[in-house]
């Protein structure tokens, strides 16, 4: 296990080789980026080098018995916190509390993850505080977040804050090689929707509905502005048949009008989606700039509302309203 396989990244992964190296490991680690930029992956290989017995050069021994239990998941000196719902409260956060107590059993330290660190309530932050004011020497706490603003200011200024930038356009193009193969074209129009996120390109390559939603929404999207009562009931109709795909559905409405706004300014052979050329420059000139941005900070506050648990009917509701101007 090691860095090796990742690309970009680097100013991440010299910071934490470094620490590692000079043994000035922080009690506290704050990791902020896009959903599915490599927090994760990322995270996972810095426990694992932390627990390591014999690390070298960046990389873990693979012979230790932390090693091995880490390859197996079962190394009980890592804890990962995470919750499939709106929140992670204070209990859990308390579980650290109570487990970091107790010496490693494998390794000279102990690493708790917490995935979406963002979700932690107010009282769930408040509790891990106590943690990182006297925290154990041998622990060391990784907190994942989409959204850095959103922790507590305390928080914050108790840890390293470690910040992932996109990917270049062809270091996802490169993993989109390796991983999946395939089509030249329709790999660029992935890297283009993913947006220097290698891991919403995987996804969208990944995904067997990709193309058939994208073909319909460029089909229903022209007639949003319309206000047609038809038109606006079919395109109605699709976000509600297709709630479990929304994220891919918003990011296929925030590039089409990203297209709008590149080919009003002459930008055509800009177009992410350029085999959808005739549609982009169809519709651009119906459009003022200024109407598109307004679309764009529509969708995008559509997204904002969604990831709050706000009710699916009404902000899509919404967004379709604002969309139609």
């Amino acid at each position: 296990m090691d860095f090796e396989g990742i690309a970009g990244q680097r100013d991440v992964i010299e910071n934490l080789k470094r620490s590692l190296s000079e043994d000035r490991v922080s009690h506290a680690y704050i990791f902020s980026g896009p959903q599915g930029i490599g927090k994760k992956t990322i995270a996972r290989i810095f426990a694992g080098l932390l627990l390591c017995g014999d690390p070298h050069d960046g990389a873990t021994c693979g012979r230790c018995k932390a090693c091995l239990l880490m390859e197996n998941g079962t190394n009980p000196d890592l804890v990962t916190i995470k919750t499939d719902g709106p929140s992670i409260g204070v209990d859990q956060i308390r579980g650290i509390q109570d487990d970091a107590v107790l010496r490693p059993m494998y390794s000279k330290r102990k690493v708790y993850i917490v995935e979406d660190a963002a979700k932690m309530t107010v009282q769930a932050q408040n509790c891990l505080l106590k943690t990182f004011e006297e925290p154990p020497g041998y622990v060391v706490v990784i907190l994942l977040t989409a959204n850095y603003e959103s922790l507590l200011e305390t928080v914050r200024s108790r840890a390293l804050h470690l910040q992932f930038r996109k990917y270049t356009h062809d270091q996802v193009m490169q993993a989109l090689r390796t991983r999946i193969g395939g089509s030249s074209t329709m790999l660029e129009l992935i890297a283009g929707y993913a947006d220097g996120n290698i891991g919403q390109a995987l996804k969208l390559a990944e995904s067997s509905e990709f193309s058939a939603l994208r073909d319909r929404l460029f089909d229903l999207l022209p007639g949003a502005a319309s206000g047609k009562t038809k038109d606006i009931f079919e395109i109605t109709a699709f976000l509600e048949d297709n709630r479990e795909n929304i994220d891919v559905l918003l990011d296929i409405m925030l590039v089409y009008y990203r297209d709008l706004l590149v080919a009003r300014e002459g930008g055509e052979s800009m177009l992410i989606n350029s085999d959808k050329k005739d549609i982009i420059m169809n519709n651009a000139q119906n459009y003022r700039d200024s109407r598109i941005i307004e679309c764009i900070d529509a969708i995008e506050a559509a997204r904002g509302a969604l990831r709050q648990h706000a009710n699916y009917q009404l902000a899509t509701d919404y967004l379709l309203i604002k969309l139609q101007g």
